[in-house]
């Protein structure tokens, strides 16, 4: 981080957290265990969560007051589901002090930063984020200051959006431990329809085909493969339902894979058959050595 990017000798001074939950708490820990704020603020719906959070010291103070959190930050994350990003994005602008910077965990970006496009005041810059890191539970409960470490975070700017910005919002998430990759918020739907949406679809649908007589005999290949079907459902429609095309497209894509399987297995083709499963055993093995 340059010497012009920091105040007091923290990235920022006053950090604002919109939705203090899983992804919220846990940025909240990662940033407070690495020093990264001199301040940092919470807000949300219920004032009893936000007081615990506040005491269990993710928090220096929790509020039910959106605007007034807004208000005294340098950096404000919306940690909130999808269909609510916003809404709330535009509500802290309108509070937020010149200079402010806005960044978002939302899953999808294209419907986002559109409805967003040209919205905000001028003093205020948004620069949309995405980092690829969380978990089947939910709640600050469950806050983790390692969540983001050696994870993915993908950040899909506007052109708009001056390099300073996307700089510090770029070196907020590397001090969290993220690698973050720069994209655009078509190409990150797409992408991630394939590789975050598609499988929770996948898994739901396989922990779904279970016959309840036959859950005892289950193990850690079933469990291991459908546990990301065990996230909350409410926030998984708003993502499937705000990326629709593409993960219709990323299942069309998986659907005609099945159907080759199908296939060679209906026709005991053992030569095809080990050739699908030569291919996805490479495109796996691929993971352990991707950065």
């Amino acid at each position: 981080m340059t010497e012009s990017s920091t105040q007091n000798g923290y990235l920022f001074k006053t950090i604002g957290v919109i939705g203090v939950g899983l992804l919220g708490g846990s940025i909240a820990a990662a940033a407070r265990q690495r020093h990264l704020a001199e301040t940092i603020l919470g807000a949300g719906r219920n004032p009893s969560r936000m007081r615990a959070a506040q005491q269990a010291g993710l928090l220096d103070r929790g509020t039910t007051n959106i605007a007034e959190t807004a208000a005294q930050s340098d950096l404000v994350i919306v940690c909130t589901p999808v269909n609510h990003i916003v809404q709330f994005i535009q509500t802290v602008a309108q509070n937020s002090r010149p200079g402010t910077i806005i960044t978002d965990v939302g899953s999808t970006k294209q419907q986002i930063c559109e409805q967003l496009k040209g919205t905000l005041p001028a003093e205020v810059t948004f620069v949309a984020s995405h980092p690829l890191a969380g978990s089947e539970k939910s709640g600050y409960e469950f806050s983790d200051q390692n969540l983001f470490q050696d994870r993915p975070c993908v950040i899909t700017p506007d052109e708009s959006v001056s390099a300073e910005a996307v700089s510090r919002i770029r070196q907020f998430w590397e001090a969290l431990g993220m690698h973050v990759l720069q994209t655009t918020p078509e190409k990150h739907d797409l992408i991630l329809a394939e590789t975050s949406h598609l499988p929770h679809v996948v898994a739901s649908a396989l922990a779904a085909t279970l016959a309840t007589e036959n859950t005892r005999y289950t193990s850690t290949g079933f469990r291991d493969t459908t546990r990301i079907a065990g996230g909350d459902p409410a926030l998984w429609i708003d993502i499937l339902l705000s990326n629709r095309d593409a993960i219709v497209t990323s299942l069309d894509k998986y659907s005609q894979s099945l159907q080759q399987f199908r296939e060679a297995i209906l026709t005991q083709d053992e030569k095809r058959l080990r050739q699908l499963l030569e291919d996805g055993k490479k495109k796996h093995d691929t993971l352990n050595s991707t950065p």
